[in-house]
């Protein structure tokens, strides 16, 4: 049966960040992020890359919904594939720019990763991108960015966050037309200009494309100018130091500049001491050796990261890439082959599936590679397109089925304009030739049934709910515990997110529905999920709501729950509003709870709290004509209720919203 996904099985990384002096990075701020979606075996392969197997650090695992949240502004999240594969190890340094070293990473090149993380805010630190087979990478900066966070204990701007995935997407979408090399060459040179300019306009910008595409001899259709001019204006909105930048930005300005037409990094060997002779000379018995100087020195010290993996980890016929030659050794040196002609082998686990963003052209030299028997070929020929991205429609195929091609005429567009392909994704969890890779085999327990609160939706008419709100509500009627999973709190205008981990109990909490809330559903019996926010709603504003497959389990731990897109929980707030900061742990009989009347820059002048019972909760204040603190203590056990009105100048009467709280 045949699904419609976008084949953006993005490679979100999962990384480990390792510290190197204790003077700036406290010890055992070390953290391993794997793919969710990978097996046992093949998440061991990555930790013997690394070179930190059987090492005990803390583990993360990013999953798809990482994905979703960090990449959901710029990519549709109906787009966005359902596994993750890809890992990396952060290692934030004192100095040296950004060093990155890829493995297995068809699409995305080191140098693209190390100039998108300058513009994320990363100064200093050396990257390992790595995946067991090949992949596209071009999720990479998502797990790459929350593991520099972890390693660092500190947040990025989360602007320049944005903007560094903006970045990625473009240089991508651009490599689609031009290739890796030029596509990162165009980005890198362009923004150097940019960020060294004053009060750069949209003028300067245009000029700036147009300069940098006539030196490089390089060519853009105008979507893809399109795209560069709207990075390139954002970048130059930002207060970005290019001292800070300057060391990673030229180096990746000179690795793109002496680059293999193909985008592959010239690995320089040291020369033959027989090549070191003047050629012009060499009748000549006098003749000395000349010094061959290189424009960047080498920064790389015998204990960094990328000159201590164990290349031999993944098997054979994997691809490497490094934005310093001194980390790939003859052997593993950037071969980029993009034919399928590489057969991936001699690894201890089997390939079961490859991600792509990107469109594969089987007749494009810069597209993603693998092999016909594991992966199988997706033929197109290139031409449909929207904003660099194409929608592939996927086949559960059998893994048993080999050599599966499937040819694509290019005819298959959406409404939208939105191409459609078709391609075979296989499960890693699946049997291939007789190898059982996991055995998992949880049973997925649907959300069809659940009921979110807060929630703008027919069943309340569509209205707004207050602004100010920090605790959400999940009712479900299974016996439910929370998860490892997340539930994903979205801005639908700017796309900013905040994330709250299930497990954390002093966020989440799960626990018997009550006798009034399980009457005012019809129910017999059933559980709440309360989770408490990090930040409260702001006022007119519309968010939606993603829960990952793990958010919620079974109490034996046989059964998870699927993960939601969002669609069915959508939340509208209103422009006036007000909060009441609970404890995850519930209000107890004589608590004493504060929170927050919001009324300012909305059409409300006043609010009242009305219909409350004083023998069960008293307010410090009732009325209110500006911002203020609420306080309000409860006295008895139960469920307590209270409405706010919201009046205008006029004294109309905006809206009144009810509040109920249950006291332990």
């Amino acid at each position: 049966m045949k699904r419609k996904t976008m084949a953006v099985i993005m490679s979100v990384l999962c990384a480990m960040a390792a510290v190197p002096s204790v003077t700036v990075f406290a010890d055992g701020q070390r953290v391993v992020t794997l793919g969710a979606d990978l097996s046992d075996d093949q998440k061991q392969a990555i930790l013997r890359y690394f070179g930190v197997a059987g090492q005990n650090l803390q583990t993360l695992t990013i999953t798809n919904q990482d994905e979703r949240d960090h990449l959901g502004s710029y990519v549709p999240l109906e787009q966005i594939g359902s596994h993750t594969y890809s890992c990396a190890y952060v290692n934030p340094t004192n100095s040296g720019g950004i060093q990155v070293k890829t493995a297995n990473l068809s699409w995305v090149t080191s140098n693209m990763i190390a100039t998108t993380l300058s513009t994320s805010g990363v100064v200093n630190c050396e990257v390992l991108a790595a995946s067991p087979f090949e992949v596209s990478g071009t999720g990479a900066l998502t797990g790459i960015l929350m593991a520099y966070e972890s390693a660092v204990g500190t947040q990025l701007d989360e602007t320049k966050k944005e903007i560094a995935t903006q970045e990625m997407i473009t240089t991508t979408t651009i490599a689609n037309s031009i290739g890796q090399q030029q596509a990162t060459e165009i980005v890198n040179d362009s923004k150097i200009q940019v960020i060294q300019g004053n009060d750069v306009t949209q003028n300067d910008i245009d000029i700036i494309i147009n300069d940098v595409a006539e030196e490089k001899n390089i060519s853009l259709t105008e979507e893809d100018r399109d795209l560069l001019s709207n990075l390139l204006e954002e970048i130059s909105q930002q207060n970005y130091d290019y001292e800070d930048m300057k060391t990673t930005l030229e180096r990746v300005e000179q690795n793109v500049n002496t680059a293999e037409p193909d985008g592959v990094s010239v690995i320089e060997e040291e020369p033959d001491e027989a090549d070191s002779w003047s050629e012009e000379e060499t009748d000549d018995s006098s003749a000395q050796p000349i010094e061959i100087e290189t424009e960047t020195e080498t920064e790389l010290t015998a204990d960094s990261i990328l000159m201590n993996t164990d290349d031999s980890a993944l098997g054979d016929g994997v691809t490497f890439d490094a934005t310093d030659s001194s980390a790939l050794t003859p052997e593993t040196s950037a071969t980029i082959e993009t034919d399928g002609s590489d057969e991936a082998g001699g690894s201890d686990f089997e390939i079961t599936a490859s991600d792509s963003y990107t469109n594969d052209n089987s007749e494009d030299e810069n597209a993603g590679s693998g092999t016909d028997e594991e992966i199988g070929v997706i033929e197109t020929d290139g031409s449909d397109e929207i904003d660099g991205i194409t929608e592939l429609e996927t086949d559960e195929a059998d893994p048993a089925d080999e050599g599966n091609v499937i040819e694509i005429d290019g005819d298959n567009e959406t409404d939208d304009g939105i191409t459609e392909l078709e391609t075979d994704v296989v499960d890693p969890a699946d049997e291939i030739d007789g190898s059982d890779i996991a055995t998992d085999n949880l049973e997925i327990i649907s959300t069809d049934g659940f009921v979110f609160a807060p929630a703008t939706s027919e069943s309340n008419g569509y209205a707004a709910v207050p602004a100010g709100i920090n605790m959400l509500t999940v009712r479900f009627q299974e016996d439910l515990i929370a998860g490892s999973g997340t539930l994903t709190v979205s801005n639908s205008a700017d796309g900013t997110a905040q994330t709250i981990f299930m497990n954390d109990t002093s966020k989440v909490t799960v626990e018997p529905m009550t006798d009034s809330a399980l009457a005012n559903l019809g129910w017999t019996s059933g559980y709440q999920a309360k989770i408490l926010l990090d930040e409260a709603l702001a006022g007119d504003t519309q968010y939606y709501v993603t829960l990952s497959q793990d958010a919620f389990e079974t109490q034996d731990g046989i059964g998870t729950t699927e993960a939601t897109d969002g669609t069915g929980w959508q939340i509208q707030t209103s422009s006036y509003g007000f909060n009441l900061d609970q404890p995850i742990e519930g209000v107890k009989a004589g608590d004493t709870v504060y929170g927050q009347m919001m009324l300012s820059g909305s059409e409300a002048v006043y609010a009242v709290i009305e219909n409350a019972d004083d023998a069960q909760v008293t307010f410090e204040q009732t009325e209110f004509s500006e911002d203020g603190s609420i306080a309000a203590t409860f006295w008895q056990t139960g469920d307590v209720s209270f409405d706010v009105s919201f009046y205008d100048a006029d004294g109309n009467l905006l809206n009144t919203y009810s509040c109920d709280v249950t006291v332990g």
